[in-house]
């Protein structure tokens, strides 16, 4: 019996009843595990392990054959976001399309009228029509109100011109843009009789359908090579003044007459709902590619040996507290994003089929929580994924590991779809002005999601003399609405000393924001944790996961308890009972990490990696794939090294 099949026996909890807590339900578990066993089937799927030595073009190619096979797994039904999970956690890296059918395509379905739909959405499904959405340019991404593109109506033609007025507003990043998008969907400022009307969503044909070839007035490219995304086409565009039909502004909720009138209708509102899917998509979705770092690196601790011990028997790695602090932190992190996020997923479509009936109320509280949500979850998967990697010694810098891979692939999540500083400058101008309505009595809070600012005044009279696990969620509450008063107050001094609002917010109180929306997360993700741990009918999988969620709180708590220090919420006793909590915690989740990891039910194809396969055997498959899947070893280096032999060295 090897190392991994020992620890396997010393877990103390039924994997398989937390399965299904981490998909949601016993169903969607299910599919996702049988899913996963139908790729290892199917050869079009399968990233080949000598990916990384081949040039960008070729890796760029071989990804329509995958991207076509994913595309029959789901049997076609490609508007369908949350079927992606599967194919997003079996492949290597990102696939074609994925940006279109996840922006693009509700897009058109949100902000185009009844007649812009039919005339468009079946062709998008088809790839008839296979677009991009071209937001980005330049010189402005989050700043939406400033893009410069232009699309200017002309009411002599019935036509609205699309045109790129200076370098900085040329579209650059969308990905599906550089070689594979034949149409974008362009957001540029509406001009009508020299009127500044906003930016509006505009579709634009930017290649010919039979030739591919740019179309006039169009120039348009790929970006070139990046930290990752090797196989996303992110591009750039230019438009020299190109025309096309008044049809061709989405038009739900604003349109331009033949006459040029220029006429709002509806709330606009309602489109935002339908941007948050793909926010959606990323915390509810990436977040799992840390369950793959985690295993691959949990499981090749165990089965990685150094140094003796007193009884002259080599040590798991995973035996040294210092890998467990690196490690099991993560872990328990990863279990509070991944519950979080299904309740934020269920938030966003709560809020998307009230907003359908012109109910409204949801709108500010789901903004304000994707958005921190977003920021929060992706660093901790960019970060969680290097921090497996540094874990894994040598191996973890090598591809065969499959570490490097998932890091350089999410890291871009950490920027697009909303640069996390901005989100959480979102979510935190959401936090004061529930704080100050808390403050002044003048509306009751949403219990549901911001319940603790309805008690406000005992959260601010708490203090904790001797710490106990018990006090754990009163010490995070009091985290939160202690930094946000501190960043309340210091925003008030300055702007009673005669500065602006506008200049305090963004000179001042930047790094307090930022602090404010971060502790509200990590409690909103404890929270969460215990919400969830309710709905387990196993007692022993109640105990292992209060373990996991309270490691989780106590290295929130020991990594920033600042403000409770400050403000004299806790004492220095206090800090040194939370330490000694957090290292018994670790020692407590040692034994059932393996079991933890192992409840995603991961494959070893999903893995794609020879140092965390299931049998414990990391070497001999590390060994045999240099001597099979690498290429370059069957290459002829003869002449290189002959002519390195001519060189006649000066003495």
């Amino acid at each position: 019996m090897n190392l991994l099949e020992q620890a396997r026996q010393q877990v103390s909890f039924d994997v398989d009843s937390v399965t299904p807590l981490l998909y949601g339900s016993k169903e969607q578990a299910e599919y996702i595990k049988q899913f996963l066993e139908k790729c290892k089937t199917i050869p079009e799927v399968q990233t080949s392990p000598d990916y990384y030595n081949w040039n960008r073009g070729i890796q760029f190619l071989s990804k329509g054959d995958q991207a076509l096979a994913f595309q029959k797994l789901l049997d076609f039904r490609l508007d369908e976001i949350p079927l992606y999970l599967g194919t997003i956690i079996y492949s290597a890296t990102t696939n074609y399309y994925g940006v279109y059918y996840g922006m693009v395509v509700p897009a058109i379905k949100v902000l185009g009228t009844d007649e812009q739909i039919n005339a468009w959405y079946k062709d998008c499904l088809n790839l008839k029509i296979a677009g991009c959405y071209a937001q980005t340019e330049l010189a402005h991404g989050s700043d939406v109100q400033s893009l410069q593109t232009t699309a200017t109506y002309d009411q002599n033609t019935d036509e609205f011109i699309i045109h790129t007025p200076t370098v900085e507003a040329v579209k650059f990043w969308p990905g599906e843009l550089g070689f594979l998008a034949n149409w974008a969907l362009v957001y540029a400022k509406l001009i009508v009789n020299n009127k500044s009307h906003g930016v509006q969503a505009f579709m634009v044909p930017i290649r010919d359908l039979n030739t591919h070839k740019p179309l006039p007035g169009i120039e348009v490219g790929d970006i070139g090579p990046k930290i990752g995304y090797t196989s996303k086409d992110n591009g750039y565009l230019k438009f020299t003044h190109c025309r096309i039909p008044r049809f061709n502004m989405l038009a739900k909720y604003i349109k331009v007459t033949r006459d040029g009138q220029v006429i709002r209708q509806g709330d606009p509102k309602v489109s935002y709902s339908a941007m948050m899917i793909m926010r959606k998509l990323i915390i509810t979705v990436y977040p799992r590619t840390a369950a793959t770092s985690l295993t691959i690196a949990i499981r090749y601790s165990i089965a990685r040996q150094q140094f003796t011990n007193d009884q002259g028997q080599e040590n798991s790695v995973l035996e040294y507290q210092t890998q467990q602090h690196k490690l099991l932190p993560l872990l328990a992190n990863l279990y509070s994003i991944i519950f979080t996020g299904l309740k934020v997923g269920q938030l966003v479509d709560l809020n998307f089929n009230q907003v359908q009936k012109g109910d409204f109320s949801l709108m500010a509280i789901c903004h304000a929580i994707i958005c921190g949500t977003k920021a929060n979850f992706t660093y901790f998967v960019s970060n969680c994924a290097e921090w497996c990697r540094l874990s894994c010694g040598g191996h973890g810098y090598a591809h065969y590991s499959g570490l490097p891979a998932i890091y350089q692939d999410n890291c871009p999540n950490i920027t697009l779809e909303g640069e996390n500083q901005i989100m959480y400058l979102q979510l935190a101008r959401y936090l004061l002005k529930i704080y100050n309505q808390a403050k002044q009595a003048s509306k009751k809070i949403n219990e549901t999601y911001f319940g603790l600012f309805n008690r406000l005044q005992s959260i601010l009279d708490y203090r904790c003399t001797q710490f106990t696990r018990e006090q754990i969620l009163q010490l995070l509450e009091s985290n939160v609405i202690h930094s946000i008063q501190f960043t309340n107050d210091k925003m008030m001094s300055h702007i009673q000393n005669g500065l602006d609002p506008k200049s305090v917010w963004d000179y001042k109180v930047g790094t307090d924001l930022w602090n404010s929306a971060n502790n509200f997360i990590e409690y909103y993700k404890y929270l969460s944790f215990l919400q969830t741990i309710d709905q387990a009918d196993n007692i022993n999988t109640k105990r292992v996961l209060r373990d996991l969620a309270d490691l989780f709180a106590a290295s929130i708590l020991l990594d920033g308890s600042n403000v409770l220090i400050e403000t004299g919420v806790i004492n220095v006793e206090s800090i040194k009972l939370i330490r000694e909590f957090y290292v018994q915690q670790l020692a407590l989740i040692k034994p059932e990490a393996i079991g933890l990891v192992e409840a995603f039910r991961y494959n070893d194809a999903s893995l794609r990696s020879t140092i965390g396969c299931s049998d414990g055997q990391p070497y001999e498959k590390t060994y045999y794939s240099a001597i099979n899947d690498n290429s370059l070893n069957k290459t002829d280096f003869k002449p290189i090294i002959n002519q390195l032999k001519n060189i006649k060295a000066r003495l």
